[in-house]
């Protein structure tokens, strides 16, 4: 219904302004024609967007309201832990004070050296140049690392946190009395997976580091290379950017299963693209249907944004031409609605990870009863008849035997060396280490 409405009203808008365009006669201000003309671009693309979006809602109905039962529970889980809704802010604080410092490192770089003086012979100015050694030129390059490995070590941090309060939501009993864990977690973060967080990021430079060199050479090269190398260049940086998309989204998930499991970064990697991999439906499902949802809400923002200016710029008799300005903080509210529904998406990803563990660790019998809340059991119940039968039940298939404790011990009421080690997490079963003690 709202884009339906958006679209509307922009048709609406572009039909009033070529009345008023009309009533200028043969005399049309150019600032007019360039209005109307954008006003019936907007309209066009607004229609073919609606129609494409409501094929899709029809064709994909049943993996819609999958995805959005998802949605759901991270909403619920949003709820329970608000505060997490403005990381990206400290996020963008951190980066912002990072960057200042790099600059100013830079800055101080580049008069480092030994200064020779220059005298001009025509106007008698003096001129001073540093003349860089061996050593400073070695510095630039461990600086121009240290920008990128730092940007991605502090990204790659609020993902930990993220991930490791979706974590303790889910793994709570009662969620009735649950606290906000975020400083709790960033705590942890510091005390015990600082090492992981660093080691996953700089996997991620040395990819960015050698894109990055691919595309400066293609810049200095364009024009004078042939079209074989030309060709070579773009498909080594198309192969390292899918690379680059793939440990992003490989070390996101580990960053949970660390805070799941607490082991080092190695090992958390593995699980997790395991995990991914022996659910591989399910994720596609998700990731696929759960990207578009978010991408209509980042477009809702945008749209809303256009909407509201509409309204305003509409009631100024002055004004003729708004259509640049209009599209500009349409552009505006699309980019922070990106940044906040960031937090979602890395939100449901661990509630992915989360909810595989928790199948794979737990049966739903009165013994190992499952962390998840009844609706995401719906969900999940429901999902495999909405997505496919038979694809669920391969993605069953090939998804590893629940670990169990050993034949006969109750893991209730088990000691904590009879218990399988994957049942010894202190999130899943927190009960262990108090009876042990």
């Amino acid at each position: 219904m709202f884009t339906l409405s958006v679209t509307v009203l922009l048709w609406y808008t572009y039909v009033q302004r070529k009345k008023d365009m009309e009533g200028f006669g043969e005399m049309v201000p150019d600032s007019i024609k360039e209005d109307v003309r954008a006003f019936l671009i907007y309209s066009i693309i607004a229609t073919v967007f609606f129609v494409v979006l409501l094929l899709v809602i029809l064709v994909m109905r049943k993996r819609v309201a999958f995805a959005v039962e998802l949605l759901n529970q991270a909403g619920k889980g949003l709820i329970a832990m608000p505060l997490l809704l403005i990381q990206p802010v400290w996020t963008f604080i951190a980066l912002l004070l990072f960057f200042a410092y790099w600059c100013v490192v830079m800055l101080f770089l580049s008069v480092t050296g030994k200064p020779i003086q220059y005298n001009n012979t025509i106007n008698g100015e003096m001129h001073v140049e540093y003349q860089e050694g061996e050593l400073i030129s070695y510095f630039w390059w461990y600086h121009v690392i240290g920008l990128i490995w730092i940007a991605e070590f502090i990204l790659a941090c609020q993902q930990f946190v993220i991930g490791a309060c979706v974590a303790d939501w889910y793994f709570t009993r009662d969620k009735k009395s649950f606290s906000s864990p975020i400083l709790r977690n960033i705590g942890y973060l510091i005390r015990y997976h600082f090492g992981s967080v660093a080691f996953g990021s700089f996997i991620i430079t040395l990819v960015k580091i050698p894109r990055a060199i691919l595309m400066y050479m293609q810049s200095k090269m364009k024009g004078s290379e042939s079209e074989l190398v030309r060709f070579m260049l773009k498909c080594l940086s198309c192969c390292l950017w899918c690379l680059e998309k793939f440990l992003k989204f490989l070390n996101a998930n580990a960053y949970t299963v660390i805070a799941i499991e607490g082991k080092h970064f190695c090992f958390s990697a593995k699980r997790a693209f395991m995990i991914l991999v022996s659910n591989a439906l399910r994720v596609a499902a998700i990731n696929c249907v759960g990207d578009f949802v978010l991408f209509l809400g980042k477009l809702g923002v945008a749209g809303l944004t256009a909407l509201s200016g509409i309204l305003i710029l509409e009631a100024i008799d002055d004004l003729n031409y708004f259509a640049v300005p209009l599209l500009a903080a349409a552009i505006f509210a699309f980019l922070i609605a990106c940044a906040f529904f960031s937090i979602y998406e890395m939100t449901i990803d661990s509630l992915l990870i989360c909810f595989c563990e928790d199948t794979r660790v737990n049966d739903g019998s009165p013994a190992k009863p499952y962390f998840m809340e009844s609706g995401l059991m719906e969900f999940v119940s429901n999902s495999s008849k909405a997505i496919d039968d038979e694809g669920a039940a391969a993605a069953s298939a090939a998804a590893p035997a629940p670990v169990t404790a050993k034949e006969g011990v109750d893991v209730r009421y088990a000691a904590p060396e009879e218990v399988e080690p994957a049942l010894q997490s202190e999130k899943l079963y927190p009960d262990l280490k108090d009876e042990d003690k």
